[in-house]
């Protein structure tokens, strides 16, 4: 019997982040395809219908990627995800954010406006295995509908779409630009940023047909960085500050781009704690919030779960010395980020049984 059981999809985004992570761990793991049938089981025991979850060999059930990543982390023997060093650990931190919470906007129009039909027999596939592919088709179709409603949400719309191909066109040449020195984000090994970067750049932007056309005619060093760690790349490379000064195009961007989505939604956040009682448990969104990204104005969702990302980097930098610090803050000065600075958050928040949760302002 495996340690691990995967319930997942290839056509899932976050199911792609947990799959190269416990193949570059070497962890004792098999992938279940989350059928129908399959999610049955995963409902009652969670909550609500999501993938991936990983199921332990004592039958404990873990939800979230970054669950799934630190549970195995405490189990590991070999390097972490987790960078020893205070800065790097904070770079890789605040990339994990950029990777699960911003990077989704590129993988979600390419995949709804470029790759649909397709995406449709993917997602009939998955939840009907045997069925023949008219059959499977359709019932993809009523299961895609839901996913497709996300993306104006997102704030992916006639007025932004150009604006979103082009700031991801211009993170591929700059992710390109990077790898040119490095094989991975901070060096010769992956951290946790990689694995948030790849969940989107493999199951949506890399595997889907149209996109994946695109990444690889644009930015041949991103895709062979996909595929390194899509085969379950060596761990035994170093982690270097070297590899920071190239990052900070990409910091830039996100710092440009997501940080005042960021600071809007915590703005909603402080307003809605304060008739709340510890334990309460979060909506998933605040309803929509202004965003630019590049010269385009749009709408976008408030969601606190992004937070709750952006809590593990600021909790990093509050655990770092002065000297550390001082290091942060020039890196956070050199790259638009000087707002996280004096950032505390509006409120403290948690996780449980599979929800998220305020734990205190």
């Amino acid at each position: 019997m495996s340690d691990y059981t995967l319930y997942a999809a290839p056509v899932s985004l976050f199911s792609g982040k947990a799959r190269a992570y416990l193949r570059w761990r070497g962890a004792d793991f098999k992938e279940v395809l989350t059928t129908t049938d399959v999610m049955r089981e995963i409902v009652p025991k969670i909550g609500w219908p999501v993938i991936p979850v990983m199921k332990t060999k004592a039958g404990v059930y873990v939800q979230d990627t970054a669950d799934i990543i630190a549970h195995v982390e405490a189990q590991r023997q070999g390097p972490s995800v987790h960078p020893q060093d205070p800065l790097l650990n904070f770079v890789s931190a605040l990339l994990h954010v950029y990777g699960d919470e911003w990077l989704v906007l590129p993988a979600m129009h390419y995949r709804w406006n470029h790759n649909e039909d397709w995406t449709y027999g993917e997602f009939g596939r998955m939840a009907a295995p045997d069925d023949g592919a008219k059959a499977q088709y359709e019932i993809g179709k009523k299961r895609g509908q839901m996913f497709k409603g996300f993306v104006p949400m997102l704030g992916i719309t006639d007025a932004t779409r150009g604006c979103i191909e082009r700031s991801y066109e211009a993170f591929l040449d700059e992710f390109s630009a990077h790898l040119a020195r490095h094989d991975f984000l901070l060096g010769g090994r992956p951290c946790l940023a990689d694995f948030a970067f790849y969940g989107p750049l493999y199951a949506h932007l890399y595997r889907d047909p149209a996109s994946g056309d695109i990444m690889k005619a644009r930015a041949p060093k991103v895709t062979a960085w996909v595929e390194r760690l899509r085969d379950g790349c060596s761990g035994e490379g170093k982690l270097t500050l070297e590899a920071v000064p190239t990052l900070l195009p990409l910091l830039t961007r996100h710092f440009t781009e997501h940080l005042p989505i960021l600071l809007a939604t915590d703005s909603l956040l402080g307003g809605w704690a304060q008739n709340q009682d510890s334990g309460a448990e979060l909506p998933r969104a605040f309803g929509m919030t202004p965003f630019m990204i590049g010269d385009c104005e749009g709408q976008i969702i408030a969601r606190p779960f992004s937070l709750f990302r952006l809590q593990d980097a600021m909790d990093i930098y509050a655990a770092m010395d002065s000297a550390n610090k001082a290091r942060a803050d020039s890196l956070l000065k050199s790259s638009g980020g000087e707002a996280l600075i004096d950032f505390k958050g509006a409120a403290r928040l948690g996780r449980e049984n599979y929800k998220l949760v305020l734990k205190g302002t």
